[in-house]
């Protein structure tokens, strides 16, 4: 029963005998008065009769919910009248109940901290404020259900967790329940359990089943309106869409709704760049203001953010500039105002052109940038159909390397100062997520840029043209600190805590440029020892994925599967010298169905680092790795003094000075590549100096070796210490 009902049983039946009570005085007095009509006494014993028959029924109901808490324990409560329950007509047999509200309490606390922070999607106090409302509650059924679903394994209460997992005998049957009940009619909440359930089966190693679901959620946020802004004057001369959703009821629950919309525009491009596939939502689609600081969300303290520019497809293809695609977007104007020049972003329709104001935006809103970015750098670059054996088509493919390698930098360039923390205190740095994964993601973005330049396939007859050695620095550089910002994030971060698939895929991404890298230049001293970081990072998060309570489950997740596969990776070039790693293979090494079953992989045992002691299994190991910690023991991580003393042992290449870029003013935002040389004060950085119609490719490849273009600063480091956002409350 929903809460308050018993009580309300008891309000109506003392409402009845004080009814009953005036009837029975009515009476007395009727015959005290003598003979009365036979229809006066007619019409008092029919409410008398009514007045008992509904007693005796409320009496019943009383004593099945009564029985039925009882006998169910922990059951969740529910409403004995058939004929008033929302919910109940959609539970089929065999599906388990909600539970009572001491152990749903403990999954809301477990999905807050540690679901949440990487898919913040739904306003906890508005969310914790729509359960205490009766109606409200019925529409939030199969969200709740989802949240059970991915939240279970982080539930800290030992006998909560039993009691949730006992009530879930078969996962995949309330799984697939929930998506088809949630597949039935597109809705906000709806929309949130669909994310849930994809993003879970995602992390545990079954994305062949998320697929469909982030097709049908691409298209689901079109049918919602969600694509645009709700108060967005968008001209359909023609013809108004259908509108299904009702616009949202305060600025608290239009941003929640900005949410949901990006979350799963980050789905389908997570989707794009793993699988090699192409994005859904496109430019033609996209009209939204990125998502603000969290903080301020909490709060309910209303802000305008700055739209977010996606790019058209036609517009980005090779050989067209794309310099001066925006970042952010302009709003749609009136037809009054088409005539005025397009300004790089606005804050509002019809708004006067003006430079991006970010300060209103937070982590959440860089980590939907950064994924961006490593999405253009597939759909724009490594997806782009190019003969290279045409000189034409090869300048026109630099120049996009080019383009794109600068839009990182200044992006790098342009992080707000706000988030710099005092990275000699780190032990006291909580490290935000979604900044954190931004960082990482920039990195692996300037990976998968620069590795066809840094490891060029041997047919090539131009590669010898090719920046290869600044490339390759490059590769490595990013590797190196995305395993040491992975490192210093799991130490700061709770040791039960779960890291999402992208974080997974950026490890991955970093393992196996160190593998390239040690590949190509086939030092005698074997891989990098950061690579032996990154396994150990993967295997913390497989075991952080798995839960608090020990799973179950017989299938790989993600980050054991991206674990596995690198480590035979490194077995096959360890015994194999004319084995070659294939650079675009990234996207075809996984297994995605989830039929596999675990099981142990070969160790590579290696003694901690930090002790110096030496394994009894360490002698057939290369003399190089026998300072390196087993992938397969407890992670311990190195401090960031060992981290920067690391010492590959590639041979010397041509080494350029740094040249950082200067600081920019902290409220310069705008991200136009097109920009004068002197508005950032970085002359020359933004211009496109080459042109795809050159016929020289010698003089071109010549520029991209210039001090100034391999002497940028592209990739983020820990040291750096942009990865520490507001914190409050217990919650980011």
């Amino acid at each position: 029963m929903k809460a308050g009902a018993l009580d309300n049983i008891h309000r109506r039946l003392d409402a009845l005998e004080r009814s009953v009570g005036k009837q029975q005085v009515k009476l007395e007095s009727l015959d005290g008065e003598g003979p009365y009509r036979q229809e006066d006494c007619s019409a008092i014993h029919t409410v008398l009769s009514t007045l008992t028959t509904s007693l005796q029924n409320l009496s019943k109901k009383t004593h099945l919910a009564q029985s039925s808490s009882n006998d169910t324990g922990s059951a969740k409560r529910r409403r004995i009248d058939d004929g008033d329950s929302d919910f109940h007509h959609l539970q089929p047999p065999g599906l388990p109940p909600l539970p009572d509200d001491a152990v749903l309490s403990h999954v809301l606390e477990s999905y807050f901290i540690y679901v949440h922070p990487w898919t913040p999607i739904i306003h906890e106090s508005r969310f914790r404020r729509r359960l205490i409302d009766d109606d409200q509650r019925d529409k939030l059924q199969l969200v709740l259900h989802s949240m059970i679903l991915v939240a279970r394994r982080y539930i800290e209460d030992r006998d909560a967790a039993t009691s949730l997992e006992k009530s879930l005998n078969d996962s995949d049957q309330t799984r697939d329940w929930l998506v088809s009940q949630a597949m039935k009619q597109p809705s906000v909440e709806n929309l949130q359990a669909l994310v849930l359930i994809a993003t879970d089966d995602i992390a545990t190693g079954r994305a062949s089943q998320a697929w469909p679901l982030v097709g049908s959620l691409s298209r689901m946020v079109e049918y919602l309106q969600l694509t645009v802004e709700h108060d967005e004057a968008v001209q359909h001369p023609f013809s108004q869409p259908y509108k299904s959703l009702r616009p949202p009821a305060d600025w608290t629950e239009a941003e929640e709704r900005r949410r949901i919309f990006w979350s799963i525009f980050a789905l389908d491009r997570f989707c794009s760049v793993s699988m090699g596939w192409n994005t859904s939502l496109t430019a033609d689609d996209v009209r939204r203001r990125l998502p603000c600081d969290g903080i301020t969300w909490r709060k309910e303290d209303p802000v305008v953010t700055p739209y977010f520019g996606i790019w058209d497809k036609s517009a980005g293809r090779i050989g067209n500039p794309i310099a001066f695609l925006p970042t952010h977007s302009a709003p749609s104007r009136p037809v009054e105002d088409e005539t005025e020049a397009p300004s790089e972003a606005g804050t509002s329709p019809g708004a006067a052109p003006s430079a991006v104001d970010m300060a209103t935006v937070g982590a959440y809103a860089y980590c939907i940038e950064a994924t961006e970015s490593l999405s253009r750098v597939t759909t724009y670059f490594l997806q782009q159909k190019v003969n290279l054996n045409d000189q034409k088509d090869f300048g026109a493919w630099l120049v996009r390397f080019k383009e794109l390698d600068l839009r990182l930098v200044h992006w790098k360039m342009l992080l707000p100062q706000k988030w710099t923390v005092n990275v000699a205190q780190q032990g006291l740095t909580r490290m935000d997520p979604n900044l954190t994964l931004a960082h990482v993601t920039h990195n692996a973005s300037m990976i998968l840029l620069h590795q066809p330049i840094a490891f060029p396939l041997p047919e090539w007859p131009f590669k010898s043209r090719l920046p290869s050695l600044c490339s390759m620095d490059t590769c490595q550089s990013a590797a190196v600190e995305v395993a040491s910002i992975t490192s210093h994030y799991l130490k700061s971060s709770l040791a039960t805590s779960p890291l999402s698939s992208q974080f997974a895929f950026c490890l991955f991404i970093a393992a196996r440029a160190l593998m390239l890298y040690w590949q190509h230049t086939r030092t005698q001293g074997g891989v990098a020892p950061d690579f032996w970081v990154l396994i150990q990072s993967l295997d913390a998060l497989s075991t952080r994925s798995s839960g608090i309570i020990t799973s179950t489950s017989a299938h790989q997740n993600l980050a054991a599967k991206y674990s596995s596969v690198l480590t035979e990776l490194h077995r096959r070039c360890t015994q194999d010298p004319s084995f070659s790693i294939n650079i675009a293979g990234y996207t075809t090494e996984i297994t995605h169905s989830g039929d596999e079953v675990q099981s142990p992989r070969q160790a590579l045992p290696v003694p901690d680092r930090s002790t110096g002691s030496q394994d009894h299994n360490l002698t057939n190991m290369p003399e190089s790795n026998r300072d390196f910690q087993s992938p397969h023991e407890q992670p311990s991580f190195s401090s960031p003094t060992q981290l920067s003393n690391r010492k590959n042992s590639a041979p010397a290449q041509q080494t350029f000075a740094s040249q950082r870029l200067p600081a920019v003013a902290p409220n310069a935002y705008s991200l136009g590549i097109g920009l004068a040389p002197g508005a950032n004060e970085v002359p020359g950085l933004l211009q496109s100096e080459l042109s795809g119609n050159s016929d020289d490719t010698m003089a071109m490849s010549q520029m991209l070796l210039d001090q100034q273009f391999t002497g940028l600063d592209r990739v983020i480091s820990y040291s750096d210490g942009l990865f520490g956002s507001e914190y409050d409350g217990g919650r980011w």
